[in-house]
């Protein structure tokens, strides 16, 4: 049972293969975690099984929905946010679904909300990051995809609702077209290295392994796949010069000399009044957790 002056929320963390949800309190304590794969059947199958989830949660932390202050939900793809639509995702069956309408028929009188998976998860690690008013907070993540979320006095810039698709910049190559995400993305980086390996076994983990040997060709795959991302980096802290930029997702987390070779290249490009930034480019600390706490704080603020 949860102290009765506890204030707490249900963050919802929803993946293209999994769902993590989880009883957050203001402090950031996070328990009473589920998991479960992610039903891409049916928009509605989807809709049931986070419903059960929250419904375990109560249960398991023996709390009615009085007790809590509301649910958040990060949601992948685009999402209208004000409206609670999830508008649309690549691997979800949540195309134009009212996310908030249909699971406040579920749980009413309860204060819910969903915004992008990226969002939310860059809410957590700006609050993490503790900076004074006007300072810009962006939060870059590499993993299966690219993508970024820029806050400034606990705002996220959202442009016409489809900012930070960092993955979508073009890349130095000429030829033939590439994006970002396409070279520096896990699943770019695979692609590549099966290529060039000629392995179609070959796994990202084992070139980023050939990387830290400096074997070949993993070696050059890699540190081409780093500078790409450095350059986009370069072009972010160009026009928006942000006070702190924190990297997460799982191709920078697991490997953390990424972060030293990503630094070696920017710092070739800054001008003296950004070399600063250099000092605030950091690994998320929170981790795979930063999607539950955002979500959270969708409705505990």
């Amino acid at each position: 049972m949860m102290n009765d002056q506890a204030v707490v929320a249900i963050g919802v963390d929803i993946g293209g293969t999994k769902i993590a949800a989880a009883l957050i309190d203001t402090l950031g304590n996070i328990s009473h975690r589920q998991h479960q794969p992610t039903p891409t059947t049916s928009a509605e199958i989807l809709l049931e099984t986070v419903a059960d989830m929250i419904q375990a949660i109560l249960k398991d932390a023996q709390l009615n929905l009085a007790d809590i202050t509301g649910i958040g939900l990060g949601v992948p793809g685009k999402v209208d946010a004000e409206n609670g639509l999830a508008i649309y995702q690549n691997n979800l069956p949540w195309a134009n679904f009212p996310v908030v309408e249909k699971l406040q028929a579920i749980f009413p009188n309860t204060k819910i909300a969903i915004d992008n998976d990226v969002k939310v998860a860059a809410l957590a690690e700006y609050r993490d990051a503790v900076l004074k008013q006007d300072e810009i907070f962006t939060y870059l993540t590499i993993s299966t995809g690219i993508a970024s979320t820029t806050l400034i006095n606990n705002k996220i810039l959202r442009g016409a609702g489809f900012s930070g698709e960092v993955g979508f910049f073009p890349t130095g190559q000429a030829e033939p077209f590439n994006t970002l995400e396409k070279l520096a993305a896990g699943p770019g980086i695979q692609r590549k290295a099966r290529l060039d390996y000629q392995n179609d076994t070959i796994t990202t983990a084992e070139v980023f392994a050939d990387w830290q040997q400096q074997t070949e060709p993993g070696f050059t795959i890699v540190e081409s796949s780093i500078k790409e991302l450095a350059q986009a980096i370069y072009h972010m802290v160009c026009y928006l010069d942000p006070t702190a930029i924190t990297l997460g997702g799982s191709v920078v987390l697991k490997n953390p000399h990424y972060l030293n070779s990503l630094n070696k290249y920017l710092q070739q490009w800054l001008h003296p009044e950004q070399e600063h930034i250099l000092e605030r480019i950091a690994l998320s600390k929170i981790g795979s957790d930063n999607g539950l706490l955002g979500s959270a704080w969708l409705v505990i603020d």
